[in-house]
């Protein structure tokens, strides 16, 4: 090992869906050796085969007793379980590091009892559960919160290994930290699906995939434009009928949506009027409330 080098891990991974297969094929780029993964189900175990394809697909309890770091990326209801299972083979020495954005150190507390160093790490990243989940982890965010200096420590050089930057978390303050997660990338992700639908109707034709892939090249430059100026320009950098009062061309909107995909009047009308709260417009508020 090089003198000032951190050192490298077994690295076990449970589970061996989207996120832990990311990550340990990140923390394998970065030197780390993945010393056994835990894939309960067919599709788990294929992915593992082909992101982690040095990686021993094993138990549990194999798994977790030769790791120096072990990644608990499972289901959010099962986490707690899994550590208690995991709890069984750790102790000094040990790093135990959960990737779940909702969940604090809590589920932990059985861990850290041993002696282990316990880390909630979330990628604040989306995972579609292919090769390009792990080319995403670098420069991305992780939201991160550590029971003292050591653990904060250890989960930034692990995070910086990977190209990630890390940020720090309160406890109490992580399921607030993943509603905004989730609030600004699946909630905006399903506005913006909706739109792309909206206007594929628009288009019209006899093949909707061309009329998709035109109806996407078409939003997507005020798309991104939009969610840079609401980045860093907040409410104020929000523009349209909604937030300049304009309640007849919101409802004109509200009518076709209703006649060509009524499924998304809902949406449209919830998100009009959260603008015209934000930017004080008085008008749709007073039509569009009742």
């Amino acid at each position: 090992m090089t003198a000032g080098a951190a050192p490298r891990l077994n690295v076990g991974v449970i589970s061996a869906g989207s996120v832990g297969t990311a990550v340990g094929q990140a923390l394998s780029r970065a030197g780390h050796r993945i010393s056994g993964v835990v894939a309960r189900s067919t599709a788990s175990q294929r992915k593992a085969e082909e992101r982690l394809p040095d990686a021993p697909i094993s138990s549990l309890s194999t798994v977790s007793s030769g790791a120096d770091l072990i990644i608990l990326a499972v289901p959010d209801p099962t986490l707690e379980s899994v550590a208690r299972e995991v709890a069984q083979f750790t102790g000094p020495g040990t790093i135990v590091l959960h990737t779940a954005g909702s969940r604090g150190l809590e589920p932990l507390v059985p861990v850290a009892e041993t002696g282990a160093t316990v880390i909630a790490a979330h990628p604040a990243m989306t995972f579609i559960g292919s090769a390009v989940d792990t080319d995403n982890l670098s420069e991305c965010p992780w939201g991160v919160t550590a029971a003292d200096e050591i653990g904060a420590t250890v989960a930034e050089l692990l995070i910086s290994e990977m190209g990630g930057r890390p940020f720090s978390v309160p406890n109490e303050s992580r399921p607030l930290y993943h509603a905004a997660m989730a609030h600004g990338s699946n909630h905006v992700g399903a506005i913006v699906a909706d739109a792309v639908a909206l206007l594929t109707t628009a288009f019209g034709g006899s093949d909707p995939d061309v009329s998709g892939q035109s109806a996407a090249a078409l939003l997507g430059p005020i798309i991104h434009a939009s969610v840079d100026n609401a980045l860093y320009g907040g409410a104020a950098a929000i523009t349209g009928p909604a937030a300049r009062g304009d309640e007849v061309t919101v409802g004109k909107h509200l009518e076709v949506i209703s006649e060509r995909r009524p499924q998304v009047a809902d949406p449209y009308r919830a998100m009009a009027l959260r603008i015209a709260q934000m930017r004080g417009s008085e008008s749709v508020l007073e039509r569009f409330s009742r």
